[in-house]
């Protein structure tokens, strides 16, 4: 049952990719409400200095969550820090590249896969013994991407489809150990990635036929609250913007779009580029 009072005082939680972005936000507005907040970042210098912008209560610390060994000696180092590990956000991820599955190095579309998806199982796979020795609570974040196709963009979707399928699965075998599961679905948010998300290729060539509402970016601001409201409730869903549910519910209709997007003339000059630029 979700929880409506504030329980996140004096709670310790774990963010991977935390030093940027969203991350760093809901590092931000979870130390002002008083948690302790671990920030674990591949580039550990900047996930250190964000700690001590933040003050006491928040410690970085570097982690390569594509490396299980790496991500485990972090947690281990967060457990002397704090003593438990009671919430995990498995945020890190990447754009990855823009080509085509046929012109992509396979390298770069593996790296994606590395980051987005086996990122999320080795910090799942390190942190749930804390989780449930502590009835915990544990959040991933896929995307809005989820519910879309994304031509020039495969690894990045493939990542965020297999995040929601490890989430739902985890949610299932975790069902009777007290600890609660919830999936991030965000739409455009203003940082690097979104940014990036939201250029000119297939996947923004296909945003772009959606209603404009949809093409704006949201706030990091908006983003970072939704995780930390769903932290505090034990949510199954979060999301942002706000018409991001309504794509959810209509995936199936989507599904059935593929054909006519495929016709699409920006997104076929779209897929063309992109498999020129990754020749």
């Amino acid at each position: 049952m979700a929880r409506t009072s504030d329980n996140v005082p004096g709670k310790v939680v774990v963010i991977t990719g935390g030093a940027n972005g969203i991350g760093a936000e809901v590092a931000r507005q979870l130390s002002r409400r008083r948690a302790s907040v671990a920030v674990l970042d591949s580039d550990g210098a900047r996930a250190e200095a964000l700690a001590a912008g933040l003050g006491q209560g928040v410690a970085g610390f570097g982690a390569d969550v594509t490396e299980p060994q790496s991500l485990q000696r972090a947690v281990d180092a967060v457990i002397e820090r704090f003593g438990a590990v009671d919430i995990v956000l498995a945020n890190a991820g990447i754009a990855g590249p823009i080509a085509t599955v046929a012109a992509v190095e396979t390298k770069e579309w593996q790296q994606v896969i590395d980051v987005n998806l086996l990122g999320v199982f080795h910090t799942l796979k390190a942190t749930i013994p804390h989780l449930e020795r502590r009835r915990g609570y544990a959040m991933v974040v896929a995307s809005a991407a989820a519910a879309l196709p994304g031509p020039t963009f495969s690894a990045y979707m493939a990542s965020k489809w297999g995040v929601e399928a490890l989430a739902r699965a985890l949610r299932i075998e975790l069902s009777g150990s007290g600890v609660g599961v919830g999936i991030a679905y965000f739409g455009l948010i203003d940082t690097q990635l979104g940014n990036s998300i939201s250029g000119n290729h297939g996947l923004g060539a296909i945003m772009s036929t959606l209603p404009d509402f949809i093409g704006k970016a949201a706030p990091v601001s908006v983003a970072g609250a939704a995780i930390v409201d769903g932290i505090i409730r034990r949510s199954r869903r979060v999301y942002a913007p706000r018409w991001v549910p309504l794509l959810l519910d209509l995936r199936t209709v989507v599904y059935h779009l593929d054909g006519i997007l495929g016709r699409n003339k920006r997104l076929r000059n779209a897929i063309r580029e992109a498999g020129v630029r990754a020749a």
